[in-house]
């Protein structure tokens, strides 16, 4: 999993700490400010020093909520959540049989009603059936 450098981490006393002050305070532990995970402090030949998570000692879970995570790691998790739930999604069926509740007339079509000029009082023919058509009381 792709993590971002750190450059700030907290002291076992839940201090805050700079990577560049971690290098004057050797043999401490250091724990990330955002998941609480532990850190490995490098020291930068050519560059400043930094923080790493330590991958092997933490759940995928914790990682994936921590601020440090990629960005594009992110973004590939959000798209394929939302994936997911799209193909879990119900395809829609177009309505095409209407009946106007005010009217009492059936039509196909667009909702519109012929006779009223408007859709605002049609309902779906299924609807129609089952609400209008027949008796479904016992007795």
């Amino acid at each position: 999993m792709r993590m971002l450098k750190c450059y700030l981490a907290n002291d076992r006393e839940g201090h805050f700490a700079t990577a560049g002050e971690a290098m004057s305070a050797p043999g401490q532990i250091w724990s990330c400010a955002s998941c609480g995970c532990r850190l490995i402090l490098h020291a930068g030949m050519h560059e400043d020093p930094w923080f790493e998570h330590d991958q092997q000692s933490v759940a995928r879970h914790v990682l994936m909520a921590c601020a440090h995570l990629d960005p594009e790691v992110k973004a590939e998790a959000r798209h394929r959540k939302l994936r997911s739930l799209i193909n879990g999604l119900e395809t829609t069926v177009m309505v095409l049989s209407w009946y106007c509740v005010w009217c009492g007339d059936h039509y196909q079509g667009v909702k519109h009603c012929p006779r009223c000029l408007t859709g605002i009082y049609s309902i779906e023919e299924a609807h129609w059936r089952m609400n209008y058509c027949c008796n479904t009381l016992p007795g």
